[in-house]
């Protein structure tokens, strides 16, 4: 008899990694698909996903299951929530950030500018500003976006770290623009916080 969401959660918080491997199998397919499609892009659906696996494994508690014992409709729901943080804070630095220097130091905050988009409506927003960039700035852009440090992009795209600040810096500015020209009533309300 296959053993229900809620059983195995119980064991993982137990650390039994038996218990994690068969919670792992059972839905690693389903939230991969489910991640790819709504980010479409491989390396920030992989960092996103490793997170929430390594979150399972450590305190399984922040999923809930259904009366029927399931997790998958909560977890989706929490996996959609992380989507949209990643792209709120996303669209709220690119409006935010002035240089390349800032963008190494601040503290990204939430705030309204995107609380009324939906997930979907960011990622195309994003990805209309990129789609006729150079692949090394659309790389560098999610790889900068997501946190990764200038010696990681460097390294995994075979450029030096210059390159790394100058074609991150061009994407910023790709993307502000785009944003600006297409979307100005979100640049006016993040120059409205910006002042306060």
């Amino acid at each position: 008899m296959k053993t229900k969401d809620c059983q195995l959660l119980l064991q993982i918080s137990g650390k039994d990694a038996k218990a994690f491997n068969a919670f792992y199998n059972r839905y690693i397919k389903m939230i991969y698909r489910f991640v790819f499609k709504e980010l479409n892009d491989e390396s920030l659906a992989d960092d996103l996903i490793q997170d929430f696996w390594l979150r399972v494994w450590e305190d399984p508690s922040f999923l809930r299951c259904s009366e029927s014992g399931s997790v998958q409709v909560y977890m989706l729901q929490h996996l959609r929530f992380r989507i949209l943080d990643l792209y709120r804070k996303t669209v709220t630095t690119l409006l935010r950030e002035c240089t390349v220097e800032t963008a190494e130091y601040e503290l990204i905050e939430y705030n309204s500018v995107t609380k009324d988009l939906s997930v979907k409506e960011l990622v195309v927003i994003i990805h209309e500003a990129l789609e006729q960039q150079p692949q090394i700035i659309r790389n560098t852009f999610w790889m900068r976006i997501n946190n990764r440090t200038v010696e990681e992009t460097a390294r995994i795209l075979s450029v030096s770290h210059k390159t790394v600040y100058n074609r991150y810096s061009e994407s910023l500015a790709v993307v502000r623009s785009y944003i600006r020209e297409h979307y100005p009533e979100f640049a006016e309300l993040s120059d409205i916080q910006a002042d306060r």
